[in-house]
């Protein structure tokens, strides 16, 4: 039975390290949310301005670097900008290997819970929880659900979390009723 169970998780394990995903920013949006933002040439106030933004302008989010976003603005001109004055239309997600961030996309079963208590990291549950089998996805590892659009952490398991599956916290039972069992693609990020 031991035997088994170890194979099983080094396949799991095999799979979710070999499986690979690229992505790119292009899909990425956002709108100016201050009258006047500089566009710079380099990702701080150290760089020299090249051009600005006007409030409600939309750009494209080509690259991040310390809360800077390099980004084409209507114009086509590229630079860097702050990304504090730069509202997100969705979450960005690093492309695969920039700065260690990269991820392996895996299909798991997804199912829903909601509730009071502590997870297994001592942590209270959030939305943004997912609970996991630690051996296949480990402790405060973030994972991207691209159905939520958000990043979740791996912070918790639970008696039925074994291999490919996961349950994502829920503010309260109707919705995790609503979301039921489901079959989905998940990004693991490194």
């Amino acid at each position: 039975m031991i035997k088994k169970t170890v194979i099983t998780v080094m396949l799991l394990l095999t799979v979710i390290f070999t499986l690979g995903a690229t992505s790119s920013y292009a899909d990425n949006t956002g709108k100016v949310t201050i009258s006047s933002l500089n566009i710079r040439k380099g990702p701080s106030t150290k760089y020299n301005v090249i051009g600005s933004l006007q409030k409600n302008q939309t750009v494209t989010i080509l690259d991040s670097n310390n809360g800077w976003y390099k980004i084409q603005g209507p114009d086509n001109k590229k630079g860097w900008s702050n990304g504090k004055y730069i509202s997100l239309d969705k979450e960005l997600v690093k492309p695969e290997g920039d700065n260690n961030n990269s991820k392996t996309s895996v299909q798991v079963v997804a199912t829903a819970y909601t509730g009071y208590g502590i997870t297994s990291t001592g942590q209270k549950p959030i939305w943004g929880t997912i609970a996991v089998d630690p051996r296949v996805i480990p402790y405060g590892t973030k994972v991207y659900i691209p159905c939520f659009n958000k990043v979740f952490i791996a912070n918790n398991t639970g008696g039925a979390i074994k291999g490919n599956k996961i349950d994502i916290y829920m503010n309260s039972n109707k919705e995790c009723y609503n979301w039921g069992r489901k079959t989905i693609e998940i990004q693991i990020l490194k």
